[in-house]
């Protein structure tokens, strides 16, 4: 019996394929599968990419799994699941299909599928809760226009933003000014703009969050006070889960996941000092770095086959093992 399991956003898409052992067989990656992001076609190509991949590692001829669990970012609406249902997720590599947000792949990495709430901070950022009724919440996951506060996309936008007022003398001095420089090539910082607008993709933007961490890392006050505000913006998105499921009184279970916490520890402390002010009994677990690991868990729960935290701790060291011989 296979477990096939998928977390996908606008970064890149894995697949882990498991059997009912909890050992894992088969691993791939691709290119983003958040149509928002880079169109219905290409997030197709990438979900099939990335399965293909990880079946590749499988001498099997019939190619199903019992169930499949698929965490896809930018599913918001139900004109959102009708299309990554019917127009991305392939129907023939699973007898069951479940279709969610990745950000419910990422919640049961971190609970298991129990009450608490994990946010996700990665190019965008999105956070869900579950509560012991069975009530669930989102908050954030608006996209880069509206919203995403946090996420790598606004960490970046917000450096960028630094820089043009450092260059102008309507801000603080920052070292983002010359990093920017020195990442695009540029001797004048306004050569900046036609690539900005014209030449780098939502993901590419998103990337030079990378700059900031840097900066930060060298002790750019600038820099580290974005990222403390980005924590402080994934710590609202928290709350606002937290007073609709939750008494705040209450111990609470809070995770995360996303390339924004595991790059950037101000970020991660910023953002539990500022839960912490609001839940003081809230109970934090590290970030997750393979959140695929929770469309796996989400798949045997399904199945009804529990998943304790020795099965749990053999998902994870056999997918990093799969993974270290990519």
């Amino acid at each position: 019996m296979l477990v096939l399991g998928i977390d996908g956003g606008a970064t890149k898409t894995v697949c882990a394929i498991a059997d009912e052992n909890f050992q894992v067989l088969g691993v791939g990656f691709s290119g983003p599968c958040n149509y928002n992001v880079v169109g219905v076609e290409e997030a197709r190509e990438n979900v099939k990419s990335a399965v293909e991949h990880a079946f590749s590692d499988l001498d099997l001829k019939d190619r199903i799994a019992e169930i499949g669990c698929f965490g896809i970012g930018g599913l918001t609406t139900e004109h959102d699941y009708e299309v990554i249902s019917n127009q991305i997720v392939p129907s023939h590599i699973a007898k069951r299909r479940i279709i969610v947000n990745d950000v419910v792949v990422a919640f049961y990495a971190v609970t298991g599928g129990s009450p608490g709430i994990v946010v996700v901070a990665g190019t965008g950022s999105i956070a869900y809760g579950l509560n012991s009724r069975g009530e669930s919440a989102f908050s954030s996951g608006w996209g880069w226009l509206m919203g995403d506060e946090g996420s790598a996309f606004d960490i970046a936008r917000q450096a960028l933003i630094a820089a043009a007022k450092a260059y102008d003398g309507r801000g603080e001095r920052t070292v983002l000014l010359e990093m920017f420089k020195e990442t695009f090539k540029v001797e004048d910082f306004k050569e900046v703009v036609p690539k900005i607008y014209h030449e780098v993709s939502l993901t590419g933007i998103a990337s030079l969050s990378k700059v900031v961490f840097s900066a930060a890392e060298e002790g750019d006050k600038v820099a580290i006070k974005i990222l403390k505000n980005a924590g402080r913006e994934l710590g609202r998105s928290v709350i606002a889960i937290a007073r609709k499921l939750f008494m705040e009184s209450k111990p609470i279970i809070v995770g995360a996941s996303g390339g924004v916490f595991i790059a950037s520890d101000i970020v991660w402390f910023s953002f539990q000092k500022y839960v912490r002010s609001y839940l003081p009994k809230a109970s934090f677990t590290s970030p997750v770095k393979h959140p695929v690991i929770g469309a796996l868990i989400m798949g045997y729960k399904n199945l009804g086959i529990n998943v304790d935290d020795k099965a749990k701790a053999t998902l994870l060291q056999n997918l990093e093992r799969r993974i270290a011989r990519l």
